[in-house]
């Protein structure tokens, strides 16, 4: 359970790992894969992602690589229609797996699965059921996909590459049940943990799991994305995010097959910032930035969320920025170092050599 410092906070850590992200982002779009990888290309330049039936899977199985500048990724999910169907529960009890799984002592070479527990009041008390029973409904059906979900990796560091499992694929969790209230889950050895999720991460206000389906997607990745726009935050105070973006993310119709865009996309997209206002006016302001003339294409290519975070929320991404200039300036400053002293011994080895060859001449 959270501790009590942590449970007075309005904002819970969340694991921001590229590897974590796109495992998510793979679960989240798990019942229609084909047109996520559609927009993902054309709306990301550094991602790339490649569907495959495994060899020994079925129609049913679906295998992702996705890839980034420094990532690359395999999920796996069997039974792709189980998914979808749990797919509701399945990403808020994922993201608070990933939330408990923050504030765990991980360590490598584990002789023993790790191990997961909280009590399943929890989402109760976070408001993302009425109780517990229904609570319980809900994790029951999420528990077969959540437990079936492989993975492998690799990970650039600078010139190096990491793997985030032992083998060629492995389930990312082993088990999981409900005893006597406490849910269990439990986290699979061979994965390096600390290099697939806990590198990097961002803050999530609690109120995620209260809200709607696409308010909650729509709050979850203005976090994620917060921690990469840390530089533009300090610069500007706000960053942006299109509503093309919001589209994929929030599995939202192709203009071009649905009859009402303007119920169907246009609304969707407004009532999520509009609900992420409303239950967060403490951490952030979302002015919806749009032409009121114009039609579905303009307000989809040319629209966009301006996000102003406030307070907590503004201090953290702002002191990131500022951390980050520091290693920046270190780093230059450190390159410089060990270049004056390059051009130093270069030049003590030139007079050298310049001084052997006087000496030559005058003893000829």
């Amino acid at each position: 359970m959270a501790n009590k410092k942590e449970s007075k906070t309005e904002y819970l850590r969340y694991p921001n790992g590229p590897a974590s992200n796109q495992m998510m982002n793979v679960v989240s779009h798990s019942d229609q894969l084909e047109e996520f990888q559609k927009r993902l290309g054309a709306t990301s330049h550094s991602s790339v992602i490649e569907i495959y039936v495994p060899k020994d899977g079925t129609e049913s199985n679906r295998q992702v690589i996705y890839k980034t500048d420094n990532t690359e990724t395999t999920i796996q999910l069997a039974n792709i229609d189980l998914f979808s169907k749990s797919k509701k529960p399945l990403k808020k009890i994922l993201t608070y797996t990933l939330v408990k799984l923050s504030q765990i002592n991980i360590m490598e070479g584990q002789s023993n699965d790790i191990t997961i527990s909280f009590p399943l009041q929890d989402f109760v008390d976070l408001g993302s059921y009425k109780n517990i029973t229904t609570a319980r409904q809900a994790f029951n059906q999420a528990m077969n996909p959540l437990t079936s979900i492989k993975l492998s990796g690799l990970v650039k560091d600078r010139k190096e590459q990491h793997k985030i499992t032992d083998s060629e694929i492995e389930v990312l969790f082993t088990g999981a049940k409900i005893k006597k209230g406490i849910v269990e889950i439990y986290l699979n050895k061979r994965i390096n943990w600390q290099l697939f999720a806990l590198q990097y991460f961002s803050i999530l206000p609690k109120t995620y799991f209260s809200l709607s389906d696409n308010a909650a997607d729509s709050l979850l990745n203005i976090s994620i994305l917060a921690r990469k726009r840390i530089s533009e935050i300090k610069k500007n105070g706000f960053f942006t995010l299109s509503f093309r973006s919001l589209q994929q993310i929030l599995s939202l119709p192709s203009e071009d097959k649905t009859k009402n865009p303007g119920r169907d996309i246009k609304d969707a997209i407004l009532n999520a910032l509009a609900e992420i206002n409303e239950n967060n006016p403490d951490e952030m302001n979302i002015e919806s930035v749009y032409n009121p003339n114009g039609n579905i294409i303009q307000f989809l290519n040319e629209g966009y969320a301006k996000i102003t975070l406030r307070n907590e929320f503004e201090n953290y991404f702002t002191a990131l920025a500022e951390k980050k200039a520091e290693k920046i300036e270190s780093s230059i400053k450190r390159h410089d170092e060990i270049m004056t002293k390059a051009k130093i011994k270069a030049m003590a080895g030139k007079l050298e050599s310049e001084l052997a060859t006087e000496k030559t001449q005058e003893d000829e």
